[in-house]
């Protein structure tokens, strides 16, 4: 299945920028990208937030980070929409819409069996939903992505782009830098909380200091409460599962 979610990734690529012809891409300043990114990880997670109380009645942090309502996924689709969909959507709407269905339902797919992969942790699951690959999309929300990659190639990214031209780069530079090494800061230590919690269910005690206080800040029924939505892969796929 793997592969021929890659397949149609790579024809949404080539029908973005056919071989042979010169790269259509919209330039940005690096820190224009980096504040597409760290609003729209903000954003994402603040719908995604709000889509599950309203379907469910819980109110639950859809954070990818242990501080602040981020989603990486969001905000890496978001730069990946504006990379491939802004040439794609001069051949049309309608490849527009197809184009963020394939490419932000693959990119799900592949975000999915990625964390899985280094983190051994399920962060979503569409199992119960129909038409759905491997539980890690689905048709529905592949028709959510193409709806969004209009909405951000022709209205949103605009207006953020208006939002963030406005500011000075005097100002604007120096404070995406500041947010960029904080923001990776709290990546660096979500990751280590994470992989630390995995040495603890295998019953690796802690090996230095720094091991020693991500289990006292980050125990794993803190991770827990943080990351609600959270499973073992092996509770819904085969534990031999592989890559591809």
């Amino acid at each position: 299945m793997t592969w021929l979610v890659l397949l149609a990734v790579a024809a949404v690529l080539w029908l973005a920028f056919p071989p042979g012809t010169p790269a259509d891409r919209l330039k940005l300043h690096w820190h224009e990208w980096f504040f597409l990114f760290f609003s729209s990880s903000f954003i994402g997670c603040c719908l995604e937030t709000l889509f599950v109380w309203l379907g469910s009645g819980i109110l639950m942090s859809r954070s990818s980070l242990l501080y602040g309502p981020f989603s990486i996924v969001w905000g890496l689709g978001a730069l990946l929409m504006t990379l491939v969909l802004v040439p794609l959507s001069r051949r049309g709407p309608l490849a527009l819409f197809l184009g963020g269905a394939v490419l932000g339902g693959g990119f799900e797919y592949l975000a999915s069996l990625f964390l899985e992969r280094v983190f051994h942790r399920l962060f979503w699951n569409y199992a119960h939903l129909p038409l759905n690959l491997d539980g890690r999309t689905n048709l529905l929300y592949a028709a959510f992505w193409g709806v969004a990659g209009m909405l951000w190639v022709y209205w949103l990214s605009p207006w953020l782009l208006r939002l963030i031209r406005g500011i000075p780069p005097a100002i604007s530079r120096p404070v995406a830098a500041a947010l960029a090494i904080l923001l990776s800061i709290d990546i660096s230590l979500s990751a280590a909380a994470f992989l630390r919690m995995e040495q603890r269910e295998q019953g690796i005690p802690a090996g230095s200091q720094a091991e020693l206080l991500l289990d006292q800040l980050y125990s794993t029924p803190f991770m827990r409460l943080r990351y609600q939505n959270m499973e073992l892969p092996s509770a819904v796929l085969p534990p031999d599962e592989s890559l591809f």
